[in-house]
């Protein structure tokens, strides 16, 4: 009768101590993270190790040893990134690298963690650090999945409370005198993003050719990224649902023929030139909204304080925050869930909307109808601002 042949060896060591190793999946013989203090210790390491590797559960403790920072590099450089995402993650891990860097991630413990994000509390916003740490975590998460470590030291970390700030909506006659409060060149580019809900660099991606006046449609098939101070056109849209045509109301479309007529100089020569850009015919960058819109708000803002009536649109309406209120727009129009969501360009996580809700070309043709009602009393022939200005004087009365 033979005895089982034991896996891997114990030996004692000079200091007293014992030391255990086995083979690795190459056959190399490997020491065990730690010593012993009896050759019981080091043996049940032993039969730990073999059972962990029969199971296909087996951790190689060498994979942990390397540190945050490194394995942060690593994940940031994996292929298939957006530029624009990939800064933006390395800023977020750049609030925690700098004390978490060093650290193996074997040795990364959850209280590391809520030491860092208790820190990064101290001097950001709570939605600042909830937006970070969710970088922090992925990156955790993906050791997990590379086998670097058994279970992410991310788990159970206590954020600051995020309270989400309430987005007013933006009544067609508010839309109206913003509208009329910005420079012409710029006034059916914030329409558009008002009424169509477009993201910033989606609007100002958009090409004449994008632009079907017969149809009366919209097509989103590039975007604009600005990176660290430096912009350039994607030629395809953020994702497969941001690829999208959507039918536009006929107001929209009327300004949009009207800005093209006005501000651009032979566009139609030109079927790829950008519909909006700006002094210099360049590509628009994010500082519009500070350089642009905040002096049309502060505009708007102000006519109301001297009529005595409390102002209506928000100090702080960002070029953002019309994609909301485009979307608040469809849902006050009684526009489809679904459809609202296929024209937003989102890609929903619930199955049903995702495998059994159809975005049609007939509930997309009513979408616009809808929004030809709701905004067009502020926008059909005549001036925007001397209807708003009438609807207002009308609320005024009958108050």
């Amino acid at each position: 009768m033979t005895s089982k042949r034991q896996f891997g060896r114990v030996r004692k060591l000079p200091s007293g101590r014992w030391q255990a190793r086995y083979p690795d999946g190459s056959g190399r013989d490997i020491p065990a993270p730690r010593t012993f203090a009896t050759k019981t210790d080091a043996t049940l390491f032993l039969s730990t190790v073999e059972t962990d590797m029969a199971r296909g559960q087996f951790l190689d403790p060498r994979h942990g040893k390397v540190t945050l920072g490194k394995w942060a590099t690593d994940w940031l450089d994996r292929p298939g990134k957006r530029p624009a995402s990939v800064a933006r993650d390395r800023q977020a891990l750049a609030a925690f690298l700098d004390t978490l860097g060093p650290i193996p991630l074997s040795a990364l413990t959850p209280g590391h963690v809520q030491d860092a994000v208790n820190a990064r509390a101290k001097v950001a916003a709570p939605a600042t650090v909830a937006r970070d740490f969710s970088t922090l975590r992925a990156v955790l998460n993906a050791a997990v999945d590379a086998d670097r470590i058994a279970r992410s030291p991310a788990r159970r970390v206590a954020l600051p409370t995020v309270r989400k700030p309430e987005r007013a909506g933006l009544s067609p006659v508010d839309l109206a005198r913003l509208a009329d409060a910005l420079p012409a060149n710029y006034r059916a580019l914030v329409l558009t993003g008002a009424v169509l809900g477009l993201r910033w660099g989606e609007a100002v991606g958009l090409r004449v050719r994008d632009i079907d006046f017969m149809r009366r449609t919209v097509t989103v098939a590039q975007t604009v990224e600005e990176l660290a101070g430096h912009v350039r056109i994607v030629p395809e849209a953020k994702t497969k649902a941001s690829l999208r045509t959507m039918a536009a109301p006929p107001f929209l479309i009327d300004e949009l023929a009207r800005h093209l007529a006005e501000h651009r100089e032979s566009p139609a020569a030109d079927s790829d030139a950008l519909v909006f850009v700006g002094p210099r015919d360049g590509v628009l960058r994010r500082r519009f909204g500070e350089r642009t819109m905040r002096p049309a708000v502060a505009a708007v803002r102000a006519e109301d304080v001297k009529a005595k009536r409390a102002p209506s649109i928000p100090a702080g309406l960002t070029f953002h925050a019309l994609r909301h209120a485009a979307i608040t727009a469809m849902a006050d129009a009684g526009v489809p869930y679904n459809v609202t969501q296929g024209r937003a360009g989102h890609a929903t996580a619930a199955m049903t909307m995702e495998v059994y809700s159809h975005v049609t070309t007939p509930g997309d043709k009513a979408a616009a109808d809808a929004l030809q009602e709701h905004f067009g009393v502020a926008f059909s022939a005549g001036s925007g601002t001397q209807r708003a200005r009438g609807a207002t004087k009308g609320t005024e009365g009958g108050a």
